[in-house]
């Protein structure tokens, strides 16, 4: 997908919690193209049926409001679906910094108390040593690679309507509501962790958006780790304004 700019413009939409970004956009950009990574490419309706399926699979494992799931993998649609996924259900997504070493890993997932961890195959052999270590995490799915779980963990879940409102029924999700965790290994001073709400999510966004004119129908490549909190919102922000995000495998 060549990166594009679209002359298209709309009058700004408030949102109040992630998922009005998605709704919004199902209701008049169904259509049009959110995620690209490699070379398979999702519009708005099969984004939404990714982030119903994820949801319905995250409530087989009974978790409740306020829980987390983790995601550790290099730059992967499972990053936005599954943060999504947790803003219907009133969980928490953590993004762990796949840099971060072997200890600091095992000390956030045992912070975070993560119950579900989506791994890139390439840090399976890491996580599989340190379950013992490991206190909170109950299932583990592999992301990627010849032994990718993932996507047939999608498949073999539901995208009914009552599933899902029945996720955010129970939820009852505020914008004050904590729902991203990120461990990054990036900070001034060394590693940092950073928590943030549906609505300081939705206001950095804002302020990108102010900064940067963005417009349904443009594309955005993306390569810097999501696990940093400006490149998070950049995700965030290419959404809110209808653009797609070319999800870059970095290295």
């Amino acid at each position: 997908m060549p990166a594009t700019q679209s002359t298209e413009t709309r009058d700004p939409v408030e949102f109040h919690w992630l998922g009005d970004i998605v709704r919004v956009n199902l209701d008049d950009n169904a259509r049009g193209s959110v995620l690209a990574y490699g070379d398979q490419e999702w519009d708005w309706t099969e984004f939404d049926a990714r982030v119903r399926k994820c949801v319905t699979g995250i409530r087989s494992d009974r978790l409740q409001r306020g829980q987390r799931v983790a995601v550790l993998a290099r730059n992967h649609p499972v990053h936005v679906e599954t943060l999504f996924a947790a803003s219907n259900m009133g969980l928490v997504c953590t993004w762990l910094d796949w840099r971060l070493d072997r200890a600091r890993l095992v000390h956030a997932l045992n912070e975070a108390e993560a119950r579900i961890l989506f791994v890139g195959e390439e840090f399976v052999d890491l996580i599989d040593g340190a379950m013992m270590e490991i206190a909170s995490v109950v299932s583990t799915i592999t992301v990627g690679g010849r032994e990718d779980e993932y996507e047939e963990w999608l498949e073999t879940h539901e995208t009914h309507e009552a599933l899902l409102r029945a996720a955010r029924e129970l939820a009852a999700v505020s914008g004050d509501d904590p729902v991203l965790r990120l461990y990054s290994s990036t900070g001034k001073k060394g590693p940092t962790r950073g928590e943030y709400t549906h609505r300081a999510l939705l206001a950095s966004a804002s302020e990108t958006l102010r900064r940067k004119s963005l417009a349904r129908g443009d594309v955005e490549a993306l390569d810097a780790p999501v696990t940093v909190h400006e490149a998070a919102v950049r995700v965030l922000a290419n959404m809110s304004a209808g653009a797609a995000t070319v999800l870059v495998r970095e290295e």
